[in-house]
C-alpha cells in the first residue's frame, strides 16, 4: 500500500474512536436535526487540516485536497431513529424516545477515522476524495442523499462507495453485489368510509373496522398469490386506527403500510393487485377507499465494476471471512440509490453477527453497534481508495 503503516495508524485511534462513538450514541438526533453531530464532525475534521462545509442543512462534505476535483466519494449516515433505547450501556440515550438503533454513529465514527488516516498520509495519495456524511437516511423529507445530490455533493465525482453494518450477516463478512442489492421503497395511504353508529346495531352501518380487517388479510395474498415465486416483494401494513369509543362503530377507518421491490414489472404488479384487493374488499362490505400510493426511495442498484471493486478490496483484506453476495438483495431500502442513479457506486455490507435471543437486529430497541467492526470499515474503505484512486484520478 502506498501509505506507510495505515494499519498501525488504525489500530492507534481505535481507543479514541470508540469514545467518539459513543459520545454520538449519547446524544441521538433524528433527520436534519443533526446539529450537534454535525458540529463534532466539522471540529473533527477542522483539527484534521481539513476546510469542511455544510450540506444538506445538517451534513457536512469536505475534501482532501481543497480545489481538486475529487475522484471517488465515501458517504456515511448520520441520523438516529426515534425509538426508546431499552439498554442499560453507561453511554445509553439520553434523549428519551430518540436512538441510535440502526448503527449510523458506527458509520459516522468509521468515516472519521478514515478522514484521520488520510489527513496522516495526505501528500502520498495520487487523487482527490470527498467525504460525504449525510443526513436524514432514515427518511425525513425525502431523505438527505437527495438534498445532498441537488446541492452538488457529487458533481466532478467519478465514483462513490457507502457501507452499513448488518447483524443479519455473521460477523466480520463483508457482502456486495453488482445490480439491485436495496429494494425501492413505496408507502400506502389506505382510508376506509363507511357509515357509523351505535355498537348494538351493526345491520344499520358499514363498518369500516370489519371492512379493513379484511383487507389486512388480503393483503396478504397480494405478494403470495399476486407475483411469481422468483421475483421479490413485500407488502406489510405498519397502522391501523379507527374509532375511539367501545360502543361506536366509527364512520371512518385508516391504515398505512410499506411496498417493498426490485422495481419494474414486478412494482407495477404489486401496485395493480393492492388496488385490485381493496377496491373488492370495499365493494364487497358495501364502503368507499381511497387509496394513494406514494414513492420513496428508488432501487438502489450497484455499478458492476464498483461492487467488483468492494468484493476484491475484501477477499485481499480479509481472506478468511465467507465474503460474496449470499443473502442479497435485500427487501430494506436506503436513500444510497440516489448517489447511485448520479454516478457509479456500489454499498456494501459488514456482517455484525446473525441475530438471536442475544443479538438484536438494526431497529431493534436493544441493538447496538459494534465497536469490532469500525476497523474493519476503515480499511475497506481505505482498501477501496488504494485500488480506485490510481486508476481514475
Amino acid at each position: 500500500m502506498p501509505w506507510t503503516d495505515v494499519s498501525q495508524r488504525v489500530l492507534a485511534l481505535l481507543p479514541e474512536l470508540r469514545e467518539v462513538r459513543h459520545d454520538i450514541h449519547k446524544h441521538p438526533e433524528l433527520g436534519f436535526e443533526e446539529r450537534r453531530t454535525q458540529e463534532v464532525v466539522m471540529t473533527r475534521l477542522r483539527e484534521l487540516g481539513y476546510a469542511p462545509r455544510v450540506c444538506a442543512e445538517t451534513g457536512v462534505l469536505a475534501d482532501l485536497h481543497e480545489g481538486d476535483t475529487p475522484a471517488v466519494a465515501l458517504r456515511c449516515d448520520l441520523d438516529a431513529l426515534p425509538i426508546h433505547e431499552t439498554t442499560d450501556l453507561p453511554y445509553r440515550s439520553v434523549h428519551d424516545g430518540v436512538a441510535h438503533k440502526c448503527g449510523h454513529d458506527g458509520h459516522t465514527t468509521i468515516m472519521l477515522g478514515v478522514a484521520a488516516t488520510l489527513a496522516a498520509t495526505r501528500d502520498q495519495l495520487p487523487g482527490n476524495v470527498r467525504l460525504l456524511f449525510q443526513p436524514a437516511e432514515e427518511g425525513a423529507r425525502g431523505g438527505g442523499a437527495r438534498v445532498m445530490v441537488e446541492e452538488g455533493a457529487l458533481d466532478g465525482v467519478r465514483e462513490v462507495y457507502g457501507l452499513h453494518n448488518w447483524p443479519g450477516f455473521p460477523k466480520g463478512v463483508v457482502r456486495v453485489q453488482p445490480g439491485p442489492v436495496m429494494a425501492q421503497v413505496d408507502s400506502f395511504y389506505l382510508t376506509l368510509t363507511g357509515v357509523g353508529g351505535h355498537g348494538s346495531q351493526p345491520d344499520r352501518c358499514r363498518d369500516p373496522i370489519v371492512a379493513g380487517a379484511q383487507v389486512v388479510t388480503a393483503i396478504q395474498t397480494v405478494v403470495s398469490r399476486g407475483i411469481g415465486a422468483l421475483d421479490s416483494g413485500v407488502v406489510s401494513v405498519g397502522s391501523f386506527r379507527a374509532g375511539e369509543a367501545d360502543n361506536v362503530i366509527p364512520g371512518e377507518a385508516r391504515m398505512t403500510g410499506t411496498i417493498r421491490s426490485l422495481g419494474g414489472a414486478t412494482r407495477d404488479r404489486i401496485f395493480a393487485r393492492l388496488r385490485e384487493v381493496v377496491e373488492g374488499v370495499a365493494v364487497g362490505m358495501g364502503v368507499q377507499a381511497d387509496l394513494v400510493i406514494k414513492a420513496h426511495y428508488p432501487v438502489l442498484v450497484n455499478d458492476d465494476a464498483c461492487a467488483a471493486t468492494v468484493l476484491r478490496v475484501a477477499e485481499r483484506l480479509f481472506p478468511e471471512a465467507e465474503n460474496g453476495a449470499a443473502g442479497l438483495p435485500l427487501l430494506a431500502s436506503e436513500d444510497f440509490a440516489f448517489f447511485t442513479e448520479k454516478t457509479a457506486g456500489a454499498y456494501f455490507f459488514l456482517g455484525a453477527g446473525v441475530p438471536d435471543a442475544a443479538t438484536p437486529g438494526c431497529h431493534h430497541p436493544d441493538f447496538d453497534f459494534d465497536d469490532d467492526l469500525i476497523e474493519r470499515g476503515i480499511r475497506m474503505f481505505l482498501g477501496i481508495l488504494e485500488d480506485r484512486l490510481a486508476d481514475i484520478s
